[in-house]
């Protein structure tokens, strides 16, 4: 949990659309951002919640529930 704390809100935003299974065009539709920014905001929320994928971090989201 203190991963999550870590995140900006936005980085929790494209989060729980990563792991809704959202791609990242839908994710920067949703948000109204570039798919570039989503990449990157991608990338620091597998780095803060030290996971390699989305798979890894949906299951990891579910353990916390």
């Amino acid at each position: 949990q203190k991963r999550q704390a870590d995140l900006t809100e936005r980085e929790r935003a494209v989060m729980g659309l990563v792991t809704e299974g959202l791609p990242n065009k839908l994710i920067a539709d949703r948000l109204d951002i570039s798919i570039r920014t989503v990449e990157m905001h991608r990338a620091r929320v597998f780095e803060k919640m030290e996971v390699k994928s989305a798979v890894e971090l949906a299951n990891l989201m579910r353990q916390m529930a």
